[in-house]
């Protein structure tokens, strides 16, 4: 029972926060993305290293260091642990808009990870105290908008200031020198992350809730996993599977401007709008279609992922190979509806076969292996390949070829592994009756 001092109004300030700090976390990683062209002509860069910017420069240290701080996360203050992080991730933000040079802007991309590796499971984890089985999907689809409207703001609102810092041309400042428009761009997206930081000091750790057994050592998480690898493996292919896709978003600024000829701005609006838009709508289809399952079916959850794939997959694919814009554009908003689906039936789905005592490790295992296959591998693989062909160009045929190769695979594979993930749920809530 959650007590009166944890009252619904005060649940839900929490998942609110929780979901400015998700969206601002998105934002400090994908402000990147708008300022790809600038970077590459500023620091000579090839599609390669652009490549490591947008994925292992960021994922590298986040994968590294995801499981140790899930791990810490089931022990210490949770709530600590996220000031902490957002403090060294806004840090790194405003620490990239200070440098010239592309292994310096590696190496800050490489700490943005470290702050971000706790945000997710943190936050999934303090959610999951304060609310019981039959609400947490709902507040956990909710904090899931997080990552479509971190990245909305930065394609829309970072696109406009983008435009309008480039309208400003470089300028001088005391103590650092000429700054560029993209430095002063990483400036202004990171230093509100520090308000957000004092803002954690209104949360109140919640009580650690449905445990099982005593807390277990490092190998805990791992160990209940791999016991049950069958459903866990499903849901791992399946969001592993949407955040590779997922990624294509790193590659739009160029894509649009390399194939239909549009500008920073023009890119930046749609793609920011499709994100304020597609995104709740996916979100609200989401909690909708988690209701209507979890009437007939204990694995809901996991059809929500299932359902987002489905639309997302076939139109992630599409939209970069279309003959014109307009058609691009119509096909990315679908794609961007399915990603948001599945983007809140995965850590929904992970909640519900996890004991409390684990949760955090778990959900931070959860996140190092989605981000294996997406943004570690993804935009580098795409790069390279571009590079590879001779042709700038050549872009939308790769990202075609990306999509497909990863999609419909997975798609198969989730599928046949529903019946495992449904014989976990049923496990584990079997577990806790008997608690």
């Amino acid at each position: 029972m959650i007590t009166s001092r944890s009252g619904a109004a005060y649940r839900w300030y929490v998942v609110y926060l929780l979901l400015l700090i998700f969206i601002l976390s998105y934002l400090d990683r994908y402000i990147l993305t708008l300022l790809i062209e600038p970077i590459k002509k500023s620091m000579d860069l090839s599609d390669f290293q652009v490549g490591l910017l947008l994925g292992p420069a960021f994922s590298l240290f986040h994968v590294l260091v995801g499981i140790p701080l899930g791990w810490y996360a089931d022990r210490a203050n949770r709530k600590f642990l996220l000031i902490a992080g957002i403090v060294i991730w806004c840090a790194m933000t405003v620490g990239s808009g200070l440098v010239n040079t592309f292994i310096l802007l590696l190496i800050f991309r490489l700490g943005l990870g470290i702050g971000e590796a706790v945000v997710s499971p943190g936050a999934v984890s303090i959610i999951s105290d304060y609310f019981d089985r039959k609400e947490r999907a709902r507040a956990i689809s909710l904090f899931m908008a997080g990552p479509y409207l971190g990245a909305g703001l930065a394609f829309l609102g970072g696109g406009m200031v983008v435009r309008w810092l480039e309208t400003l041309g470089p300028l001088h400042f005391p103590f650092v020198g000429e700054m560029e428009p993209w430095h002063m761009a990483f400036l202004l997206v990171g230093a509100p992350g520090f308000l957000f930081a004092a803002l954690m000091l209104t949360v109140r750790e919640p009580e650690r809730r449905e445990k099982i057994a005593p807390t277990q050592g490092f190998g805990g998480a791992f160990s209940y996993i791999l016991k049950r690898w069958r459903g866990f493996g499903a849901l791992f292919i399946g969001s592993s599977c949407n955040f590779a896709i997922s990624t294509l978003a790193f590659w739009n600024i160029p894509l649009f401007q390399r194939i239909w000829g549009w500008n920073v701005a023009e890119i930046g609006a749609v793609t920011g709008i499709f994100y304020f838009t597609a995104g709740p709508i996916g979100t609200a289809l989401a909690v909708w279609a988690q209701r209507k399952f979890a009437q007939h079916h204990v694995d809901g959850s996991m059809r929500v992922l299932i359902l987002g794939l489905l639309i997302g997959v076939p139109a992630s694919a599409l939209y970069p190979v279309m003959p014109s814009a307009e058609l691009a554009v119509i096909l990315m908003f679908i794609a961007f509806i399915g990603k948001s689906v599945a983007t809140a039936g995965g850590p929904s789905s992970m909640a519900l076969i996890t004991p409390g005592e684990i949760r955090g490790q778990s959900l931070a295992i959860y996140n190092t292996v989605i981000a294996l296959i997406g943004p570690l591998f993804g935009p580098p693989l795409v790069g390279w390949a571009i590079d590879m062909s001779g042709d700038p160009k050549s872009i939308g045929i790769m990202l075609f070829g990306y999509v497909s190769l990863i999609g419909i695979p997975s798609i198969l594979l989730v599928w046949l592994g529903l019946k495992h993930y449904r014989t976990e749920v049923q496990a584990l809530e079997r577990t806790l009756d008997r608690t």
